[in-house]
């Protein structure tokens, strides 16, 4: 599928700002399932943007606006091509015992995905069974989190923790991705966070979070609990992480300003 996408960023200050330090993933992943065909990027003040690799291979712009200004605009565009895959080999779910040294960043806790709680209790889901087929029980936890929570934009907000999602039943992709993470983690199953864009589905206006679990044999595959839907040609991943903070679209901090305006716009069109 063809997927042209649009995403705009844009903070107005009511004071001027300065030495506005910031950083970008919005370059979308060009891998086995989908190809970068175009990728442009405008920044308003003018500024030349340095690229990067993060720790998660992650490909990072960031740059300076050191000099006075009352509005920041990032706009990004990209075409992108995606492919189909194949569903995982039917492994049983014993055969992640040998791996945990491989993928202890995915299996670890952080301060958004803490596993000190029971996450399956709070969230009535069983354990697999060692000799069980791990697609399978990765497809009923996503199924069950679907059925389980209500998308609500203004339920929570971007530093909303964990356990507030799973209290108020009610939250975005975010906080849906994040609650599979706890469970998945929690049972010895290596997952991580995927920030991108869907083209139809429950978003906001296209922009999505998902799961990579780590399936033996098929590599990290992609489940997504807000749609109840595995990761199909509409999807177009960025970048992934541990959690939300290793990936967000921006980040950054500046010196005056005052409280921000910020308006998102993002476009997510099937060519």
């Amino acid at each position: 599928m063809l997927l042209s996408i649009y995403h705009l960023t844009e903070y107005v200050y009511p004071d001027e700002a300065r030495d506005s330090f910031n950083e970008l993933w919005l370059y979308p992943v060009d891998d086995h399932r989908q190809g970068l065909l175009e990728f442009r990027l405008h920044i308003a003040p003018n500024t030349l943007p340095r690229s990067r690799q993060d720790y998660f291979h992650n490909r990072v712009y960031s740059f300076h606006v050191n000099h006075p200004h009352q509005q920041l605009r990032v706009e990004m565009q990209a075409r992108v091509l995606t492919f189909a895959v194949p569903e995982p080999l039917p492994v049983p779910v014993q055969v992640l015992s040998s791996l945990e040294s491989r993928f202890f960043e995915f299996l670890a806790p952080t301060p958004r995905v803490p596993l000190h709680y029971n996450w399956l209790e709070l969230l009535s889901l069983r354990r697999p069974r060692p000799h069980e087929s791990l697609h399978a029980y990765l497809l009923e936890v996503t199924e069950h989190l679907y059925r389980s929570f209500r998308y609500d934009t203004t339920a929570t907000q971007v530093d909303t923790p964990l356990t507030q999602f799973v209290e108020g039943r009610a939250g975005v992709c975010q906080d849906y991705a994040q609650a599979m993470l706890a469970v998945l983690r929690s049972v010895g199953i290596p997952a991580r966070y995927v920030s991108g864009y869907l083209a139809t589905g429950v978003g906001s206006q296209g922009s999505h979070a998902w799961v990579e679990a780590f399936v033996p044999g098929s590599g990290w595959y992609g489940y997504d609990p807000t749609n109840n839907s595995i990761i199909t040609e509409q999807y177009v991943k960025k970048a992934h992480g541990r959690d939300y903070d290793d990936c967000p679209p921006l980040k950054g901090l500046r010196r005056g300003g005052g409280k921000e305006h910020l308006q998102v716009l993002v476009r997510v069109e099937a060519l």
